[in-house]
């Protein structure tokens, strides 16, 4: 990613961190593997954190990646790792920055790459049931499959198992 790239987002992030708007969520894998180490994934047996949605949220029932807003003067980052906390119990490391996308209320949602900071592959997570049904360790493949998986991560995660966008480190 250049620098002038980076010092962009950068300030879109802390724009959106001023006005207390938007989301955060990540892109976590099912440790010993991490986004670190720079090597490939095998999408077809790498598996990855997702929620089941409760029935007391938006979209409920439906599969996604653990996030949620930006509380005001939150960076999107922190807001990430509090948003694992809240819902799974899970912390963790973010790392690469994604991309940007909208929400269907147009609102901006942040995309990262993040990593347990258990190395154990049988964690403990703990869902917080008003916002979450279920956890789960799914393969990106097998997600895109599934019809209960949100629209607007899908379109992240066709991405990342095109080779669009890169999960890794550099």
């Amino acid at each position: 990613m250049s620098e002038a790239n980076e010092n962009g987002e950068n300030k879109r992030e802390e724009q959106t961190a001023k006005q207390g708007r938007g989301g955060a969520v990540a892109i976590v894998p099912r440790p010993p593997f991490s986004t670190k180490r720079g090597e490939p994934f095998d999408f077809s047996r790498v598996e990855f954190l997702i929620v089941r949605r409760s029935a007391k949220v938006a979209a409920p029932g439906a599969l996604c990646f653990p996030g949620g807003g930006i509380e005001p003067g939150e960076e999107p980052r922190e807001a990430v790792v509090r948003e694992f906390l809240e819902e799974v119990g899970l912390d963790v490391e973010v790392g690469r920055f994604l991309g940007e996308r909208q929400t269907p209320t147009g609102a901006p949602l942040f995309w990262f790459a993040a990593d347990a900071r258990s190395a154990d592959p049988n964690v403990e997570l703990r869902p917080q049931p008003e916002e979450v049904a279920a956890v789960e360790w799914r393969t990106l493949p097998s997600l895109l499959a599934d019809a209960d998986f949100l629209a607007n991560n899908r379109e992240i995660v066709r991405k990342i198992v095109d080779g669009e966008i890169a999960l890794g480190e550099d």
